[in-house]
């Protein structure tokens, strides 16, 4: 699914037609933003031909948007630039679909033209686009304007995401400190895995941003370059923010591991406390037990051994308690 919007002689119009998107770029518009949704992960004939043929991009570029890239890059060729760049679509903080929520944008940056092209369709650029359609005196102003605007888009979806991560970790420290339990662990390794999978999408892209952001830069005119240093700056301190939370993951398990360890020798000592309590009852319980004379029946006689072993029993207990409390153990 192709769309487009383009301005020319200060009226911005939409348009999705490959034919007549060939005849609004050769009629040379002030600035023209074609967005591509790959269908089923693949290009149309006549999509292809509009890249190849009318923008005349290089096959490995187009090569590059069908296969998924795993590393973020900036390549130049001779008439236009290629930018390769990941981000983060995640509504809801369900771990479970984050692999899933993760999309690659690509984007071809040419004079006056700007082609997008990914293969979900992303809520944010259509958002710009009707954005755009409405204020197009702001929000396509020029076309270093919009790609800040797409890029910047992109870098606060990635922080969005991670101040939710970053509410989960603080919840599940709270709940391992009071009360841990084996679900709590499964949900810390499961973020370990999001902030390990982040750190793969916004460490590299940090080369992608900078190179927008440096100076004699003939892509972007000067005046815009301080909008890219300010996403530049957003980048490093997501990446500064990731590297907290990622050591944060790796004292919460040991938080579990001392407070399940914690528990478990309270619960140790409980038994063995109780334990202790009651061997004085089983040695004298099988003691008298044997089926033989003992000698206090003679000097005792059966009744007077009877009270006699309540007593020793009594006595030998209650003697271990009060030690046990000397000593605080409980």
């Amino acid at each position: 699914m192709i769309k487009s919007i383009f301005v020319n002689n200060g009226i911005c119009q939409q348009e999705e037609s490959i034919e007549n998107i060939n005849k609004i770029y050769s009629n040379n518009p002030s600035l023209l933003w074609v967005d591509i949704t790959l269908e089923k992960g693949d290009l149309s004939t006549d999509e292809i031909a509009l890249l190849t043929d009318t923008f005349k991009f290089h096959e490995l570029s187009i090569e590059d948007c069908l296969f998924p890239l795993y590393n973020p890059k900036v390549e130049e060729f001779d008439n236009y630039l290629f930018v390769n760049t990941h981000g983060i679509r995640l509504k809801t903080m369900n771990l479970a679909e984050f692999d899933e929520s993760m999309y690659e944008l690509d984007i071809f940056l040419s004079k006056d033209l700007i082609v997008t092209a990914h293969t979900e369709e992303l809520e944010f650029l259509d958002s710009l686009m009707h954005k755009a359609m409405l204020k197009p005196q702001i929000e396509l102003k020029s076309m270093e304007t919009l790609l800040y605007k797409i890029l910047s888009k992109v870098v606060d979806n990635l922080e969005h995401t991670m101040e939710k991560i970053s509410d989960k970790i603080d919840l599940l420290e709270d709940k391992v400190l009071e009360d841990p339990h084996p679900d709590d662990m499964e949900q810390i390794l499961d973020l370990k895995k999001v902030l390990l999978s982040m750190r793969k999408i916004a460490d590299p892209q940090r080369n992608v941003y900078s190179f927008f952001a440096r100076e004699n830069n003939e892509y972007i005119r000067e005046s815009y370059s301080a909008y890219f240093r300010d996403i530049t700056d957003q980048l490093n301190s997501l990446n500064k923010t990731i590297n907290y939370n990622s050591q944060m993951i790796s004292s919460l398990i040991a938080i579990y591991m001392s407070s399940v360890t914690l528990k478990l020798n309270e619960t140790m000592k409980f038994l063995s406390i109780i334990a202790t309590i009651f061997l004085p009852i089983l040695i004298f319980a099988s003691y008298y037990g044997m089926n033989v004379a003992f000698p206090e029946i003679k000097i005792l006689g059966e009744t007077g051994t009877w009270f006699f072993a309540i007593f020793l029993i009594l006595a030998s207990t209650c003697g271990i308690v009060l030690y046990m409390k000397r000593k605080k153990w409980f």
